[in-house]
């Protein structure tokens, strides 16, 4: 499985950032689209780096994990 933990952890570490922000912008009083689109943005730039730290940090602790 090369890129299986990669299609799992990206997704996975992009939406919870981007669901983070967006509810910290709503809370906020932030109710335009903008705050959607912002909030993605962060979830891309932070949850794809997080996403492959995570796939490394499992593959190096547990190699014979599949």
């Amino acid at each position: 499985m090369k890129y299986g933990w990669r299609l799992i952890f990206i997704p996975l570490w992009a939406l919870c950032v981007a669901g983070a922000a967006l509810t910290a912008f709503l809370v906020a009083g932030w109710f335009d689209w903008q705050a959607f689109a912002v909030a993605a943005a962060i979830g891309l730039i932070v949850g794809a780096p997080a996403g492959l730290w995570n796939t490394f940090k499992v593959r190096r602790d547990d190699p014979a994990w599949p």
